[in-house]
């Protein structure tokens, strides 16, 4: 009887275990064509003509367009309040209606409660012209500020830099283009190819971080803190001894993992299904070893 549910586990796990390789194999198929397509498609995008490439800048010309472009800095604003409300939800709701009538829109909200105390947290995305607008008007809604802080980053180097870096690829991919064009054996010309997409790809990432620091430029972060008590709000800088709000927080801390803990034993039990029959394949296997070596000593 016995040996009956010991061969029953041994065929349901390598069931399972076939299946397993089944959808593995499956879903390497799957991405090995996703990758062949994305690969063809790339290398058979038609060149930019050369002639509207824009030519890389030496000289005395490319001082001018350093010059004007830097007239005008490129700074990034972020900032934030501390703020003691009376009403929590009320003073999110008029700052989240604030924000999209100036066009911006919400990064981030959050209500929790701490020992039913609510606490909420608010960040926005505002255009850089209203900025100190959108902090007056914050500071209006609160009994209290308890910190306001700004900051300007000024990145008006980095973006002159990048701008350079993006001409000179982008010169280098013509280069590599015209290379393209003449004649040769298949590992040169692959070998082009090759060097051709990893320029595209340094263009498209300088590219992403200018048109970043150009977003974050025009559109400034400010973070709101919200609570009813002055003590529950975050720490800011230099601040004075607060054991209360590092009692609250470090509560809040400990539930997060318990709860993080939690959902880990969920997975675990779910999971059950797929380690089982691994773990019963294992033990059946060295029972079987086993039992070969005791019968080769008798």
């Amino acid at each position: 009887m016995k040996e009956k549910i010991w061969k029953g586990f041994a065929i349901f796990g390598m069931i399972s275990v076939a299946i397993f390789l089944i959808f593995l194999v499956i879903s390497l198929l799957s991405l090995s064509r996703v990758g062949r397509v994305s690969i063809s498609e790339r290398i058979s995008e038609a060149p930019t003509p050369i002639s509207n490439l824009p030519a890389l800048k030496t000289g005395q010309e490319t001082g001018v367009q350093q010059s004007q472009e830097t007239l005008s800095r490129l700074v990034i604003k972020t900032g934030t309040l501390n703020l003691v409300v009376k009403n929590i939800n009320e003073t999110a709701k008029k700052i989240i209606q604030y924000t999209e009538e100036k066009g911006g829109w919400v990064v981030n909200s959050s209500i929790s409660q701490v020992k039913e105390v609510p606490l909420g947290t608010i960040t926005v995305r505002i255009p850089t012209e209203v900025f100190d607008e959108a902090m007056d008007f914050s500071k209006k809604l609160a009994e209290k500020v308890s910190y306001e802080g700004s900051k300007a980053e000024d990145v008006t180097e980095e973006y002159v830099d990048l701008q350079s870096r993006l001409r000179n690829l982008e010169a280098t991919e013509a280069q590599l283009l015209k290379i393209m064009e003449r004649s040769g054996t298949i590992p040169d010309v692959l070998a082009v190819q090759r060097e051709l997409n990893t320029v595209r790809e340094q263009i498209e990432t300088t590219k992403g971080r200018i048109q970043y620091l150009e977003r974050s430029a025009k559109m400034a972060s400010l973070t709101i803190n919200l609570a009813l008590s002055e003590e529950l709000l975050p720490i800011p800088p230099a601040e004075k001894w607060r054991p209360k709000y590092v009692l609250l927080t470090t509560w809040k801390n400990v539930v997060s993992f318990w709860r993080g803990f939690s959902y880990f034993l969920i997975r675990v039990i779910v999971w059950a299904v797929v380690w089982i029959p691994f773990g019963v394949i294992i033990w059946l296997v060295k029972k079987f070893w086993k039992k070969r070596k005791e019968e080769k000593k008798i």
